[in-house]
Parts: structure tokens; sequence; C-alpha cells
């Protein structure tokens, strides 16, 4: 049997993770549809010049092994998650929408991918302090593989404070440090949850807001 490996990727960066052909954007289940629609495998490239017969059927060995073995983690990545990340934009790339945020907890910066965002909002942000909001992709390990960014604005000082640190994945081992420092209310008014008055709570979330 045929290694569809060799023609099948799944990349954070390429068809949002999702399984594609090699060097294309044409995802493995359009041409899995096309023949579930009746087209013949011969025809797949009229449709898709890029595409020869190899690839195809490297396509429907891909199917069948996740038929047969339920497995469907090509790209190894842990589950993502919509996050917001604060930091200093240090770095972009106009030609392929990466960048780089300096955030305070860590020593490296982050890479990020910014295809959603304006190139201008982009140019005009650079080397100041931004807020993040988009997706976290992670490793099996737990490691930030990429922020996908789906919004890039300017940061306000409680920010940096509160979206400042590395996002984590859900499912990862228990780790003591994760209730090192304080987040949320408590990093704004000091105290942890419970202990801030009504009046506290109320000046914190009308700063957040």
């Amino acid at each position: 049997m045929m290694n569809w490996q060799n023609y099948i990727i799944a990349d954070p960066l390429i068809c949002e993770g999702r399984a594609c052909f090699k060097d294309t954007q044409i995802m493995v289940s359009e041409v899995l549809e096309n023949l579930a629609d009746g087209i013949m495998p011969n025809d797949i490239p009229k449709k898709y010049p890029t595409l020869n017969q190899e690839a195809i059927q490297a396509a429907l060995v891909f199917a069948a092994q996740i038929a047969r073995e339920q497995i469907f983690n090509l790209s190894k990545l842990a589950p993502h998650r919509e996050v917001k990340v604060a930091g200093r934009l240090e770095a972009i790339k106009l030609n392929d929408h990466t960048f780089t945020l300096a955030v305070v907890e860590s020593l490296y910066p982050l890479n990020g991918f910014a295809k959603a965002v304006d190139p201008q909002i982009l140019s005009t942000v650079l080397g100041q302090n931004v807020v993040v909001s988009g997706t976290a992709h992670f490793t099996n390990e737990g490691a930030l593989l990429i922020l996908e960014a789906a919004q890039i604005e300017i940061a306000k000082e409680q920010d940096l404070i509160i979206w400042g640190e590395v996002p984590k994945p859900f499912r990862r081992p228990f780790d003591m440090s994760d209730f090192k420092g304080k987040r949320g209310l408590s990093a704004i008014i000091g105290k942890w949850p419970g202990d801030e008055t009504d009046e506290e709570v109320r000046q914190a979330l009308e700063e957040l807001s």
C-alpha cells in the first residue's frame, strides 16, 4: 500500500490545519466529496490540475486508514482554543502574514499568523503593546505552536497584566506553577477572589469593558 504521507499534510498555517495535499490548499475532504458524488478518479485532475492520480490514490488510502484505525492527528496538535495574549509586537512579515509577539512571561517571542488582520493595521501597531485575540495551536506536549490572530488592537495597561502570559491548552498535565502569582480580578485589585468589595469588583469590570 502506498504511503499517503508523501502527498498529504496538515499544517496549522494551511487550510486551518485540515488535511490537504502538499504544496496546495486543496483539502483532502474536497476530493473525497467529489468521489462520493460520483466523479471518476480520472476526472478529478480536470477540476484540480495540480493533482495527479497518485495524489488521488493517496486520498483514498488516507480515508481507508482513518476508517480502519479511527485516527486523525496528522499535525500532532493538542486541542486548540480561543485566547487573548498581550505583549509587544516586535516584528511582522506582510508577505506571509506572520508576526512575533514578546510577552513578559516568556524568554522567547511567540510566533503568530495574522492572515485575517488588515496589513495596514499590522503596520501601524508595530513596536507597540497590543492584544492579540484569536486561536492558539499547541503541540501534543502542550507547548504553544502558533497564534492565529483574528484581531490585533492596542493594549491598555491592565491588558498587559491580565493577558500577558503564554497560553496553555486545556488538556495538559497538572502544573502547580498555575497557582503562582495572581491573574484576573486578583491581578487588578491585588486580592484573591472573594476578598474584594462590591465596589472594587464594579470598578475592575469597568476597566475591562
